[in-house]
């Protein structure tokens, strides 16, 4: 029986105001765009770290069964409650060690997710992970902070991880780190990368954002 290790961040996003707060978004626009077109029929789509099941609908709408998976049961337990159909299913499982067969998803979403890994080596194990269940010519849709900027209000804590006021912590690598290791995972960008800064709580937050396929 594989045992889900806690993480650092877990008493954050299992609080219900960080729930209340999730709950509230709906899908981002850059992935409706990438839904425009419907999915095959049969098509699976994994939402790796769910949330609050914001994506859902939209991955449900462009026709895919969807497997949402989260490690915080707050989060988990939220998405299950308002997003429950025939067509998704849901599990507790860490990005590290995904309940997916091998080539499965046609389509994998990973937003928000790996910052909040404990360090280099998981993340490292996530993206490949992530690799392993993406089916040939399927797409990854990836967004992650970095440490192309570092909010004054982050201390650091060595090692590439970094804690917030709140105490909640963030592994944050440089953007040319982390697509290194994109590459190590066999993982490559189509398309343009792109970076902003978004709002963060408190401060701003460097963000990655791109779609990628397997090589």
């Amino acid at each position: 029986m594989t045992v889900v290790r806690p993480a650092p961040t877990g008493n954050y996003w299992n609080d219900q105001n960080t729930v209340s707060v999730f709950a509230a978004l709906s899908a981002p626009v850059y992935l409706t765009n990438l839904l425009s077109n419907p999915a095959p029929d049969g098509a699976v789509a994994l939402d790796a770290g769910c949330g609050t099941g914001r994506n859902l609908p939209s991955l449900v709408a462009a026709g895919f069964r969807v497997l949402a998976i989260d490690l915080h049961p707050g989060m988990l337990d939220e998405a299950r409650d308002h997003h429950a159909g025939p067509c998704v299913a849901f599990a507790r499982a860490n990005v590290t060690n995904v309940p997916v067969a091998d080539q499965l998803a046609s389509l994998v979403v990973c937003h928000g997710v790996l910052h909040n890994l404990h360090d280099r080596d998981d993340l490292g194990a996530a993206l490949r992970e992530l690799h392993r269940v993406l089916a040939v010519g399927g797409f990854l849709s990836l967004n992650t902070f970095t440490a192309g900027y570092l909010d004054p209000c982050l201390d650091s804590l060595g090692d590439d991880v970094y804690v917030l006021p709140n105490g909640q912590y963030m592994n944050l690598l440089t953007p040319d780190d982390l697509e290194s290791l994109l590459v190590g995972a066999g993982l490559s960008v189509c398309g343009d990368v792109t970076q902003y800064l978004s709002p963060g709580d408190p401060g701003q937050r460097s963000v990655w954002r791109a779609i990628l396929t397997r090589v």
